[in-house]
């Protein structure tokens, strides 16, 4: 694992044409799905270790922390620890971004799940896959992909661990970039708003 700055993020995923912020910047994904994160943390891990293993397996990934405004000095410890026991001793705010080969998604798995536990947002990208996993907060997440296989796998994973999608989710194939769900939709309103 090698912690990265803001941009080195953008450079990473610019060069894999990968947009960084969906919702904000537009998306050329086909395939979206918005569902409820798993409810607790041994749910969640198994989940994102079978995202790794059906949606991304053998790709760099990029884990990114985006907000973590309520944590617990007890999670900046263990995420502080995972960091450092990978040679990191900048603070999250100053490298919020994870690059994790392929051999290390364990890690990523590690990473990505106690994220979403603590309730804190992030993103997960993979390199050859091109799909996007948000983490909103733990409570929802958003997944974008250019792969109709992908799309299914993943809607074959929500009917595995019993995830509902959000009733502003959209599902299928979407416009380019027009994404909906609940947080678009909140975003938007407030844009209007000025």
């Amino acid at each position: 694992m090698r912690c990265v700055v803001e941009n080195e993020i953008t450079e990473w995923l610019d060069e894999r044409s990968i947009p960084r912020d969906p919702y904000h910047r537009g998306s050329s994904h086909k395939y979206y799905l918005q569902f409820y994160a798993p409810s607790d943390h041994p749910k969640t891990d198994a989940f994102v270790r079978q995202y790794y293993e059906r949606i991304t397996p053998d790709s760099e990934t990029l884990v990114h922390v985006t907000d973590w405004a309520a944590y617990e000095k007890s999670d900046m410890i263990t995420v502080l620890g995972i960091r450092s026991s990978r040679g990191e001793d900048r603070m999250l705010i100053d490298a919020p971004g994870h690059i994790l080969p392929a051999p290390e998604e364990e890690i990523g798995v590690s990473l990505f799940g106690l994220l979403t536990s603590f309730g804190w947002s992030s993103y997960l990208y993979s390199a050859t896959s091109d799909t996007t996993l948000l983490n909103w907060e733990g409570e929802i997440f958003d997944f974008w992909t250019n792969f109709q296989q992908d799309f299914d796998e993943m809607k074959l994973m929500l009917e595995q661990f019993n995830l509902a999608q959000t009733s502003n989710g959209e599902q299928g194939v979407v416009s380019n970039g027009e994404q909906r769900g609940w947080f678009a939709s909140l975003w938007t309103s407030f844009r209007r708003r000025g």
